[in-house]
């Protein structure tokens, strides 16, 4: 992966180039990342529900609250 750094006259960094490609595949791994945290939490929710932790909603209850 080849990254740039832009900086101002000062000295200091402000910006970070990579090239398309290399965007394109932090945006894929980042979109996994997101979709196992959010299954992490789904699970973690399940189990507070389980254990009487957490009240589980209706869903008229939810598309109320939209």
């Amino acid at each position: 992966m080849n990254i740039q750094f832009v900086s101002d006259t000062d000295g200091k960094i402000k910006a970070v180039q990579v090239s398309l490609k290399d965007w394109q595949t932090i945006q894929k791994k980042l979109k996994t990342y997101q979709i196992a945290e959010s299954v992490k939490t789904g699970y973690k929710e399940m189990k507070q529900i389980e254990s009487g932790e957490l009240k589980l909603n209706r869903f008229e209850d939810f598309i109320n609250g939209l």
